[in-house]
This record gives C-alpha cells, sequence and structure tokens, in this order.
C-alpha cells in the first residue's frame, strides 16, 4: 500500500510540473546548451561528460520545471537525459540522445529558432543504415552516433537562422560531394 501511494504521489508530481509549464520558453533558452553538450561529448566518445550535462540538465528541469515548450518535447528530452545519465553503455547513449535530437527538431521545426545559427546534421549510415539527424551550434561535422569510428560521417541538411524569414537550406557532404556552384 506504502509504495502504490509513493507512486502515486511520484506520478501526479511529475504531470503537475509538466502541466503547469508557462509557454514561455524554447528551443533557444540556455537549455539548448545542454544538448549541444551532450552531442559534443558523444561525439568525443566521452560517456562520463554527456552524463555530468544530462545530471545537470535533470536537476535543472527538477529545480524550475521543463525548459521547453509543449509537453512531448518535454517529456522526450527528460527521458532521453535520465537514459543517458543512468547508463553505463554509450550506445544506449546515443540511441537516447537520437530521441533527444528527434523531439527537439520537430519543435525547432515547429517554433522557429531566437539565437542562430543551429544547423541539421544528418548521417544515413547512422543506426544500421536507417540514419540519425541530430542539431549542432556548429558547422563543423560532428557525429555523436559513431564517434571517433567515423567523426565526419554526415551532411549538413539545414542551418536555421535567427529569422524564419532567413531559413535556408544547405547541402554538404563530408564525405567529398561538392557544392553547387552559386
Amino acid at each position: 500500500m506504502k509504495t502504490l501511494i509513493a507512486s502515486s504521489i511520484a506520478v501526479i508530481a511529475t504531470t503537475f510540473s509538466f502541466a503547469d509549464i508557462e509557454a514561455e520558453l524554447t528551443c533557444s533558452t540556455p537549455q539548448f546548451e545542454n544538448y549541444f553538450e551532450a552531442q559534443t561529448a558523444l561525439a568525443n566518445d566521452d560517456l562520463s561528460a554527456a552524463q555530468t550535462v544530462t545530471n545537470s540538465l535533470l536537476e535543472l528541469a527538477k529545480e524550475k520545471g521543463c525548459p521547453l515548450e509543449g509537453k512531448e518535447c518535454c517529456a522526450a528530452e527528460l527521458e532521453a537525459a535520465s537514459k543517458i545519465a543512468k547508463t553505463t553503455d554509450i550506445a544506449t547513449a546515443r540511441r537516447a540522445f537520437k530521441r533527444w535530437s528527434d523531439a527537439l527538431l520537430a519543435k525547432l521545426e515547429d517554433s522557429g529558432l531566437a539565437e542562430g545559427p543551429v544547423y541539421k546534421m544528418h548521417c544515413p549510415m547512422a543506426f544500421g543504415n536507417t540514419g540519425g539527424t541530430w542539431l549542432q551550434n556548429s558547422s563543423d561535422l560532428r557525429n555523436p552516433y559513431y564517434g571517433a569510428m567515423m567523426l565526419k560521417c554526415g551532411m549538413i541538411q539545414k542551418e536555421y537562422e535567427s529569422k524564419p524569414e532567413s531559413q535556408s537550406s544547405h547541402q554538404a557532404n563530408s564525405h567529398g560531394a561538392h557544392q553547387p556552384s552559386e
């Protein structure tokens, strides 16, 4: 009975914290920096650094609520952060990071970017050739899904700028494809 009550309280507390979040912060908040730090750590094959970043994110969310607009994006971000923080396997951390990336990318596509640029990267070989997309705050491609094994595998799919009307799509391929002449 005590376990049931404790579980119910935990569910209510979690629901309350997500339900009461104001829709004032977007993917441009300092919280987005945690994502970039985790991306860099995984690209460097540094699970410990990724866990430090995600633990900081989880602590911040516990103190202040989710920093992202929309419960689905927030839940996906915190679930991924929790998995990265708890795993002892970098492959598991990378799969969780992919879910985090997918959620943030959907949010970015929906709401735009207040501060930029941010780059949408894609590696077609990740996850058994099903591909994996992620975001970076630099155009210097650093693949979080392979790390040192294939650090430069991928391409820039899109550059997000601060103003929605100036969003542009750029193609580049680190495997040697040529840029179109302008």
